[in-house]
Formats: C-alpha cells, structure tokens, sequence
C-alpha cells in the first residue's frame, strides 16, 4: 500500500466521520428541510447528468466526475440527514395510555 492509497483511504474515513457527525449540527426542522431539498436535487442532478452525456462540456472526464459526484453527495447527505430524525420521530412519539383492564373471571383483588 502506498502513500497515494492511504491518503484515498483516510479521506473516505474523514469524509464518513463527518457525514456521521454532520447531523448532530442541525435542529431537527433545519435537517428535514435540507434533507428534503437535497434528496430531489441529487436525482434531478444524476438524471440531468445522464440526459446531457452527449454535450461537449461533459465530455471531459473531470466535469463528469465532478456532477455525478456531488449528485451522489446530495444524495447520501440527504440520507444522512434524513435517517435520524426517523429515528427520532418513532422514538418521540406519544404511546397508548394503558387503561386499566378487567380482570377475567376467577381473579379478584384481595
């Protein structure tokens, strides 16, 4: 392994990290409102990127990596975002009250 693949490796990791982390940054309505803007926009990017393959200026292979790239961050960081107030949602809402029940026959209370 040489010092180029260990550079790659470690930007994922600090990418990764900071993807986790990022939403803990945020209220819970700013995260649902970037999340669900971000979602459409990074589909919306990949499929616009396809549709215009043919193009001169996505011809060059930097401008290509570059728009399915941050397409595909739109994307995941929309998930990130949007996966804990999920989580937060079920976690937060309200259960039943439980109601005392009857006793079935043969059960008395001393």
């Amino acid at each position: 392994m040489d010092w180029n693949e260990v550079t790659t490796w470690m930007g994922a990791i600090i990418l990764i990290a900071a993807m986790l982390l990022f939403p803990r940054w945020f209220s819970l309505r700013h995260r649902v409102i970037v999340g669900i803007i971000l979602f459409p926009l990074g589909w919306a990017g990949i499929f616009t990127g396809i549709a215009l393959g043919d193009q001169a200026f996505m011809q060059s292979e930097v401008v290509a990596w570059l728009w399915m790239g941050m397409s595909a961050f739109a994307i995941v960081l929309a998930i990130t975002l949007l996966v804990p107030v999920l989580f937060d949602w079920l976690r937060k809402r309200p259960r039943p009250k439980r109601r005392p029940g009857k006793w079935p026959t043969g059960h008395w209370k001393s």
